[in-house]
């Protein structure tokens, strides 16, 4: 996310010898949870462990690349380097209990240890770009569910911080974080048949905050959020409702080398408003787990296309217009076993927007199905999806379908765009 990262020839190589020590210790820290002789974490088995922590450490690599790769394009822009900062904190919540089949968890109060690795943007260019400071970096999350059919859990995330001043000593900032989630106790029919929340161990996990950011000293921050987080393995195996749990907590940040932030006026220069609008044209399917006639897990494959207009409002916004269609075969085995009448197509009408996130795309969309002859789910529904710019008329990406508060699938895509 090239507008997010940056650093000078000096401060990179600073940088990347950071990221290279992080990703073996924060490896370390998963393996010994999961040797704990206090067995404050259950064992886990080599295979996953090892899978956890090689997750971990791609993450981390990933991001040291990113910092290396975009060097020599903002040291031509003139930008500064990124400041980076490392904290360590805390948050406390509850379990959301959305629906009928998980009131077991009712009650419960997750309480979490995290370690955040950050760098944040502080330049002319980035405050023309979108008024703000942003951050980006690496979650790592430790939480204890209190609720022994959900168990403990390690995530693992990326995150982008957009932080706004307030005065001379604090920031507003919102949080959205996307990674991956190693949770110990997922649904067995014999032995954990009451989890109804997940049943693989490895699941997507998404946050949402909101948080301010208050200056101790030059180089100490406090940063207390408000948080909503989610676990789903989006559908691939089932039973899949997922685990919602808000939280509040309070971080401590440290900040190795500071600047004074930019104050200038900001530009108002709209230099996309003679742009025409972005055509897409996106082939998306994924193969889905279910279960047939007789009771046996099974693949089935889901294929659609879909049609969609964008046009650029803001510095890093879009709005959008699609349609949608697509075949579910799962949807049809799920429609036989009930002994229900109706199709496995469905299609839909969409309006969303799009944050640009230098060769990123992250969109939101509401829909609504023109068709859809199944029993199961509201005509409503909503799709997030992560698209990668590979010039400027490819792009690959994942896109993810829920009705409320249940995700149903996520699939992968390929688009081809075009301008008139």
């Amino acid at each position: 996310m090239a507008f997010l990262v940056n650093t000078t020839e000096n401060g990179k190589n600073l940088e990347e010898r950071r990221m290279f020590l992080m990703a073996p210790l924060l490896c370390f820290l998963i393996l010994y949870l999961s040797y704990s002789p206090k067995r404050r974490f259950p064992k886990i088995c080599s295979y996953h462990r090892l899978v956890l922590a090689l997750i971990v450490f791609s993450i981390c690599y990933t991001q040291a690349a990113a910092q290396s790769d975009s060097t020599d394009a903002h040291q031509e822009a003139g930008r500064l380097p990124s400041l980076l900062s490392v904290g360590a904190g805390w948050q406390y919540g509850f379990i959301f209990a959305h629906s009928q089949d998980v009131q077991n968890t009712k009650g419960s109060n997750p309480l979490g240890a995290e370690l955040v690795l950050s760098w944040q943007r502080n330049d002319p260019d980035t405050w023309d770009l979108c008024n703000c400071f942003p951050r980006n970096g690496l979650l790592l999350s430790y939480y204890d569910f209190d609720n022994a059919v959900l168990g403990r859990g390690v995530n693992a995330s990326y995150f982008l911080e957009p932080t706004y001043k307030l005065t001379q000593k604090s920031f507003l900032s919102f949080k959205g974080a996307a990674g991956l989630s190693y949770l110990t106790n997922p649904h067995h029919e014999t032995s954990n048949p009451a989890n109804q929340s997940y049943s693989t161990y490895l699941n997507g996990y998404l946050l949402l905050g909101i948080g301010a950011w208050f200056r101790l000293s030059e180089h100490w921050w406090l940063n207390p959020s408000v948080n909503y987080q989610h676990i789903s393995n989006g559908g691939l195996r089932k039973p899949n409702k997922g685990i919602n749990w808000p939280t509040a907590g309070v971080a401590f940040s440290y900040q190795p080398k500071t600047r004074a932030y930019n104050t200038h006026p900001r530009s108002t220069e709209k230099y996309w408003a003679e742009d025409s609008p972005r055509w897409d044209i996106t082939l998306f399917g994924i193969a889905r787990k279910g279960y047939d006639t007789e009771g046996n897990r099974k693949r089935y494959p889901m294929a659609g296309v879909a049609l969609q207009g964008a046009k650029q409002v803001g510095r890093i916004s879009n709005l959008t217009l699609a349609t949608e269609v697509y075949r579910d075969k799962e949807l049809r085995s799920r429609l036989d076993s009930d002994s229900e009448e109706g199709s496995e197509v469905k299609a839909g009408v969409m309006a969303g927007h799009e944050f640009i996130l230098g060769k990123f795309l992250f969109s939101q969309q509401l829909g609504v199905y023109v068709f859809d002859q199944t029993p199961y789910f509201d005509r409503l529904y909503h799709r997030w999806g992560l698209q990668y710019r590979a010039g400027q008329n490819l792009g690959f990406g994942f896109n993810l379908l829920a009705h409320r508060q249940v995700a149903e699938f996520i699939d992968l895509r390929v688009t081809y765009s075009f301008r008139r």
